[in-house]
């Protein structure tokens, strides 16, 4: 019988030799070309041949379920902006056998974006995850088994279940709050005598906060708006910190938390008014931050 083609879920990863739980898909890590051309007096056509050669950025979409070496990673890389890994993405045939092995090295973490959460959402959390790796090899698999042992901690996070605390803020009846992200641009160091360029983090970037609030605590968000935007109380000392809290189904248990730092107003909306909408009223406050911190406090080891 001819080899029948392989089906494209049956992967793994791991990060410094840490299996990653709960992943739900996973791209990049291709080999590209980039190409120079060139036009002649002599030929209508363009002439071309590769002037550089890289990998693209691995992307994996995963659970707080994470297990510890794709987490550790998350957390140096926000706090320090420069942390350095290395893994395995293996892909398998119908029966879990490996077929291919990519092992990167001297990986940076170039983005992390955090979900949307919504007390009205009852579909489960993910966060998203981008790495631009130095090194590269693509080797052939050796039929190992690449299933991983994943723990159940995963299946308590849910985009409905969270908290979140802003110092001097009323944040009980916060009703959704917008994805964002964390991002750290990252610049190669080309030299001419290596195939392969070395990289380096130049800048971090986070996005600012967007939160739905129920209209019953307008009041209370109004008094601190006119303070900040009227009143002028709107210098670094009247900056807040704060965090938001991903709770297990308990609403006791934390799971992880992203503190927030040098927290202030970037605008503050009244609610969106509709004729007879059958719906909670709620007003839109959008808040700048300068840095986040992660902690992921229950991941699968």
């Amino acid at each position: 019988m001819s080899q029948r083609s392989y089906v494209g879920g049956r992967f793994s990863l791991n990060v410094d030799g840490w299996e990653v739980g709960y992943l739900k898909d996973f791209s990049g890590l291709s080999m590209e070309s980039e190409i120079a051309t060139h036009d002649t007096a002599t030929d209508i056509h363009q002439k071309k041949n590769v002037a550089n050669v890289k990998w693209t950025a691995g992307k994996a979409t995963c659970g707080v379920g994470m297990g510890k070496g794709m987490s550790d990673w998350m957390i140096a890389a926000m706090k320090k902006g420069v942390q350095t890994k290395g893994g395995e993405l293996r892909a398998g045939d119908f029966d879990y056998k490996c077929k291919s092995v990519l092992t990167f090295e001297d990986a940076l973490m170039t983005e992390i974006g955090f979900p949307a959460l919504d007390g009205a959402a009852k579909d489960a959390s993910y966060l998203t995850l981008q790495f631009e790796p130095e090194r590269v090899k693509w080797n052939k698999g050796n039929d190992e088994d690449i299933r991983g042992k994943i723990g159940p901690k995963q299946k308590a996070w849910l985009g409905a279940n969270f908290r979140v605390e802003i110092d001097g803020l009323k944040c009980d009846r916060i009703a959704k709050v917008d994805a964002f992200k964390w991002k750290c641009s990252v610049v190669p160091d080309m030299l001419g005598i290596f195939v392969e360029n070395t990289k380096h983090p130049a800048k971090i970037t986070v996005d600012d906060l967007t939160f739905h609030v129920s209209y019953a605590d307008h009041q209370a968000w109004a008094d601190e708006a006119r303070k900040w935007f009227i009143d002028g109380q709107r210098e670094e000392q009247h900056e807040r910190s704060g965090r938001i809290v991903y709770l297990g189904p308990d609403m006791k248990t934390e799971l992880g938390e992203v503190r927030l730092f040098n927290i202030g107003f970037k605008s503050f909306a009244a609610a969106d008014l509709k004729s007879n909408a059958e719906e909670v009223k709620r007003f839109k406050v959008v808040m700048y931050v300068e840095r986040y911190e992660w902690d992921n406090k229950y991941y699968d080891a």
